[in-house]
């Protein structure tokens, strides 16, 4: 039985619906909500970016949808971005800074580390880097070998201009050097140990092992995305962590997973990310640290852009400021 009290209540209740309805309208037509807009990345193929992927695939980025867009010629990601194409892009500073116009975007999360997957490798006839001058080089401008090589000739007091060089894909130049067409070749794994293996005498007389925190991957956001779509930018970050995490519990199922998004085997797949090391939040607190302390992210940015420049004059002098951000790192409470 409806009790008085009970019967105030329904009534009231009534009346705020009639009164509602008389503002808002009551019926059956669906309300029109604005369909939530996708997050544009760009990056080159390579399997180092795996773990978005498997993030994409285990739904870690929630509700928000993310379009991991290969594209090849790191101009064409730089033109995506500038014309709002692409919210974000993966590259590393050396890939970043090869412009002569202000490179686009801030990076916000480093995501992976070259730990010996990019490397120099040079005949059994050099003895020293001082005898590299004058000998035919090989390797392909705008990659992380390109810039290993670049970095040789810094550390070595030496130019582009000292040597013979030959811009060639990194399958050829390996091939070159392997038949013995050039005396030394930048590349990447596997082609590194493939190469120096096959020549007779030679050796990789440096790798991204020896130049640490510096061939390092990057998410650069579009500066108005950053403003205007935090927490989508959050919520890569924490799909690139959740995938990490999965990694580490059930690696057969995320090789599995991450082999198939490069039509690699996973034999295959494993080897070409043998030279790569997946980073997470203690990683990248190192590397960005903290206002008062920079981490190594900040003075390498700077290295290498001293190194593009002494190559490329007119390559455009970028600052830390500019396009490094620890903003979204700080938020993370752990």
């Amino acid at each position: 039985m409806i009790t008085r009290h009970r019967t105030r209540y329904f009534l009231a209740l009534i009346t705020i619906v009639l009164v509602t309805c008389s503002f808002t309208g009551c019926n059956d037509d669906p309300v029109d909500v604005p369909a939530k807009k996708p997050f544009n990345i760009g990056m080159v193929t390579f399997a180092g970016y795996a773990p978005l992927y498997l993030a994409k695939h285990k739904g870690y980025f929630g509700d928000l949808e993310v379009n991991l867009k290969r594209i090849e010629e790191i101009p064409s990601i730089r033109a995506g971005v500038i014309r709002g194409d692409l919210d974000a892009y993966l590259a590393t500073p050396d890939i970043a800074l090869d412009t002569n116009a202000k490179p686009v975007g801030k990076a916000v999360w480093a995501i992976d580390e070259s730990a010996g997957g990019d490397g120099v490798v040079v005949s059994g006839g050099i003895h020293n880097l001082s005898d590299l001058k004058g000998k035919k080089v090989a390797a392909e401008p705008g990659l992380p070998p390109n810039f290993v090589f670049l970095y040789l000739l810094h550390q070595s007091g030496l130019s582009t201009k000292d040597v013979a060089f030959q811009d060639m894909s990194t399958q050829n130049a390996a091939a070159a050097f392997t038949s013995g067409a050039v005396d030394a070749a930048g590349i990447y794994e596997p082609y590194l140990s493939t190469a120096m293996k096959q020549r007779k005498g030679s050796r990789v007389v440096i790798s991204s092992a020896q130049m640490p925190d510096m061939i390092v991957d990057l998410i650069f956001v579009r500066d108005d995305v950053a403003t205007s779509r935090q927490a989508d930018v959050a919520r890569i970050i924490e799909g690139w962590r959740k995938a990490i995490a999965f990694i580490k519990e059930n690696p057969d199922e995320a090789n599995n997973v991450m082999a198939g998004s490069f039509n690699l085997s996973v034999n295959d797949f494993k080897d070409v990310v043998s030279g790569i090391k997946w980073l997470d939040l203690q990683e990248n607190r190192r590397l960005f640290g903290t206002d008062g302390a920079p981490g190594s992210l900040y003075k390498n940015f700077t290295v290498v852009g001293d190194v593009l420049r002494r190559h490329r004059p007119d390559v455009y002098n970028a600052t830390t400021e500019e396009h490094l951000g620890r903003a979204f790192i700080q938020t993370i409470r752990e």
